[in-house]
């Protein structure tokens, strides 16, 4: 990796550092989850400040120093929060985001992993309402079994039955029969895919990764 290259990117996070920095985290298409200091951006002047914000495709270029990574540029390609965008979508794409930043290493690149991310958030930004849960359960679910936490929805996960299946443990990463009992909280099941997202969820927050 060369001290100075520019990537395309998809802003996941960026918080306030020191007085008048910002800490932005990417993943980028070439070089994977990398983050680089934005030196003044925290000022009202800063031209960098509105293309750093999360949720948005760039093109990013980033200087290697002693420290890590400066923010030298920063352009906005495509920004998948249209302006009056419901909190409900907003809530979906940052959960892409935040999946994807704490599951995935430093400085990994990973191509399918950034087109996922990417056709992920271009959806939920065109999705008609009516779509919001089936998209967002889709792609949810389709990262999730990237990263090795695919649900096991097909059948029980501890007999393999196909019938009367009832609940969801995150603990198992499964559903259960009516049969099987555990002690760790589970969740009811139903198929529909407006409800993939629930199951989902709950798996990855018992993982740590939501």
């Amino acid at each position: 990796m060369s001290s100075t290259f520019t990537d395309c990117a998809i802003v996941l996070s960026r918080e306030a550092w020191r007085e008048a920095d910002k800490r932005v985290v990417f993943f980028t298409l070439q070089h994977g989850k990398i983050d680089g200091v934005a030196v003044g951006a925290h000022k009202i002047r800063s031209k960098l400040a509105g293309h750093l914000e999360p949720i948005r495709s760039v093109d990013v270029m980033l200087a290697e120093g002693k420290q890590g990574y400066k923010i030298a540029q920063c352009v906005t390609r495509r920004n998948f929060v249209d302006p009056g965008c419901d909190i409900e979508r907003l809530r979906m794409m940052g959960g892409l985001v935040r999946l994807t930043q704490r599951a995935t290493e430093v400085r990994h690149s990973d191509l399918i992993l950034y087109q996922l991310l990417f056709d992920g958030l271009s959806n939920l930004q065109q999705a008609g309402e009516t779509d919001l849960l089936k998209i967002y359960g889709k792609y949810l679910c389709t990262l999730a079994e990237h990263f090795g936490y695919a649900p096991m929805l097909a059948a029980c996960v501890v007999c393999g039955e196909t019938e009367n299946l009832q609940r969801f443990s995150p603990h198992l990463g499964g559903v259960l029969c009516k049969k099987e009992v555990v002690v760790e909280k589970t969740v009811l099941y139903d198929a529909t895919d407006t409800s993939l997202h629930k199951y989902v969820s709950a798996l990855l927050s018992w993982r740590g990764l939501f």
